[in-house]
């Protein structure tokens, strides 16, 4: 396989660094993003602290969304990794292709219903009569955009998977990127406000979906395609080890949303909007402070589900106790730090 990283053969504190870096640089440029995307919203003239506040209540049900790209995604990349380390390219294909068309489905229903219930949902999870308007906005625009998003997320663990981490950055950059330079552009010059800032982000994730598509058709050597008709009868059992091998990755990030969902409730209860706003900010500097182990967990899982399907226990033992080493001295040293 012509990739960039040898999963098989390469010194393994090699590899997860080779792959972390790029993760960590992407998803640290991610949170800048977001950072910067709170900064305008906030800077918006005359409604900046509600808009804001209107924003941080999507945030958490943003997260939700996502998050069933991030189901797939890791529970697709970890089944094909194995089969890959395997060499049995074919089973490694439909994989890719049925985690295609379950990103396709839970795109459907997941659009259809949070435009249903959005209005229900935003109420409940903390949204004012004075920020609903902005919340709704916001979160209408940005669930039209739920195909791309979730490709975008769900799609780019198989270009990692694949040994490119490059590119998966790339992926990240270009969203990140276009989201920074269309912000100011659509918030301010078009005076579109929130609506403004949820047009960009869509656009942003088309964008990044364009290119995942491309490079899964293009470059990479197991493609994206759709499913051909005599294979749709393994569908099943393979959605069920796609879920089963998500499920974790996908409750962290269930719970970190309900938890933001809660507070955000609560806050609306004993604080108001104003309070939502300054839990906005926070949740931002949260992101930052976790956006390495998750790149740390997202570079070693290539290297672990590759080895284990080629029956190399040595080097999945080996991933395994490097990613802990790498995440407790991460973990101890930023404790330190907050505590100082």
């Amino acid at each position: 396989m012509n990739t960039t990283a040898d999963l098989g053969k390469a010194p393994i504190r090699t590899l997860v660094l080779q792959l972390a870096i790029p993760s960590m640089t992407a998803q640290f440029v991610n949170v800048l993003y977001s950072i910067i995307d709170r900064m305008y919203i906030g800077h918006i003239a005359g409604h900046g602290t509600l808009a804001l506040a209107g924003a941080g209540v999507c945030g958490p049900i943003v997260t939700l969304l996502t998050s069933f790209g991030t189901l797939v995604g890791i529970g697709g990349s970890i089944t094909m990794g194995i089969r890959m380390g395997e060499k049995n390219t074919k089973k490694a294909e439909q994989i890719l292709a049925n985690s295609f068309l379950m990103l396709s489905i839970f795109s459907i229903l997941l659009t259809i219903s949070f435009l249903l219930l959005k209005d229900k949902l935003l109420m409940w999870f903390g949204a004012s009569e004075a920020t609903f308007p902005y919340a709704n906005t916001y979160l209408t625009i940005y669930t039209v955009g739920t195909f791309f998003a979730l490709m975008a997320t769900g799609l780019n663990y198989f270009i990692n998977c694949q040994g490119f981490p490059l590119v998966g950055m790339f992926t990240v950059l270009i969203g990140a990127g276009c989201n920074i330079l269309l912000d100011p552009v659509f918030i301010f010059g078009f005076h579109m406000g929130i609506a403004g800032a949820a047009v960009a982000t869509v656009i942003s994730q088309i964008f990044s979906a364009l290119f995942v598509f491309y490079f899964l058709e293009k470059k990479a050597e197991l493609k994206v395609r759709f499913l051909k008709r005599n294979e749709f009868r393994n569908s099943i059992d393979y959605a069920k080890n796609i879920v089963s091998l998500g499920t974790a990755g996908f409750i962290m990030q269930l719970t970190n949303s309900l938890v933001s969902i809660c507070c955000n409730h609560v806050l609306s209860i004993v604080g108001g909007d104003v309070y939502i706003s300054v839990m906005t900010i926070v949740a931002s500097l949260r992101q930052m402070i976790e956006t390495p182990i998750y790149a740390i967990n997202e570079g070693t899982s290539p290297i672990i589900s590759y080895n284990y399907g080629a029956k190399r226990p040595k080097r999945v033992k080996k991933g395994g106790a490097v990613l802990m080493t790498l995440v407790i001295a991460y973990t101890i040293v930023l404790w330190s730090v907050i505590i100082i």
